[in-house]
């Protein structure tokens, strides 16, 4: 029982794996796209209720040239959220160090 832990965690990740396939697979034999986003939904909803926009965006609203593009500057957001958020956890330990032992 010495590794009860390491051998629970690998069999979740193997359930999960097994439920995300066994899912997805079904997604794709119906033919539907079954991951969008909440912000296509929401849209079609407020349309189907009569909303008119009062400004047309599209002037303003910045569209990258390819797919690549558009997914390196999502990449990038996601690197520099993840420092951020790294930064702050990692000064709040050294804060906590800091207090703990201040030698």
């Amino acid at each position: 029982m010495k590794y009860l832990f390491e051998i629970i965690t690998v069999i979740a990740l193997i359930l999960f794996t097994g439920v995300f396939l066994y899912t997805d697979t079904i997604v794709q034999a119906s033919g539907e796209e079954g991951w969008g986003g909440t912000d296509g939904v929401g849209s079609e909803m407020v349309e189907e209720l009569g909303y008119e926009p009062w400004i047309d965006n599209s002037d303003y609203t910045f569209t990258p040239p390819s797919g690549e593009i558009e997914s390196c500057l999502f990449a990038l957001q996601a690197v520099f959220g993840g420092l951020l958020i790294g930064w702050i956890f990692g000064s709040w330990a050294t804060e906590r160090r800091i207090k703990k032992n201040p030698n």
